[in-house]
């Protein structure tokens, strides 16, 4: 079940919206640079969109019924490829979220999918917020910005 599960995923595109647009732009270098140096810290989209859900989950912050227009980004299958760890803590965060009375309703791939980038929009969208915040306007810029939110939220 479990296998056929994450075969499902890995065939699916991302959808997602403007909000991790926004934040992929800003932290994410273009996927065909990637030996230039720059001061971005992501060096693949999919990592942003990754990062983004995660903190949407962690921070509760979904946009349930999110416009999510951009749906030729990449597959599931290339954060599975890039980390099995991430992908199925994304499949399992997603999954503890769905509301459902039958396994079919637990399984659906485009559903799992549907939430994460509802958790990855409302992530997003929690990050640019921030940065919005007097005194934070430039959170995320410095490599030690990331090891820094990970530390504080192990501090709750």
């Amino acid at each position: 079940m479990k296998e056929k599960l994450i075969i499902e995923l890995n065939k699916k595109y991302i959808h997602h919206g403007d909000y991790v647009l926004k934040v992929r732009d800003l932290f994410s270098r273009k996927q065909e640079n990637l030996s230039k140096q720059d001061d971005k810290f992501f060096s693949k989209y999919w990592q942003v969109y990754a990062w983004s859900a995660i903190i949407g989950f962690v921070n509760n912050k979904r946009i349930e019924g999110a416009s999510l227009p951009h749906t030729s980004s990449f597959e599931f299958l290339r954060i599975s490829n890039g980390s099995e760890i991430i992908a199925n803590g994304l499949m399992l965060m997603a999954i503890g979220k769905i509301e459902a009375k039958t396994s079919d309703d637990i399984l659906d791939s485009r559903k799992i999918l549907t939430i994460i980038s509802e958790y990855a929009e409302g992530g997003a969208k929690h990050i640019l917020e921030l940065r919005q915040t007097p005194g934070f306007e430039h959170k995320f810029n410095y490599a030690d910005d990331y090891f820094f939110e990970i530390v504080d939220r192990a501090k709750v």
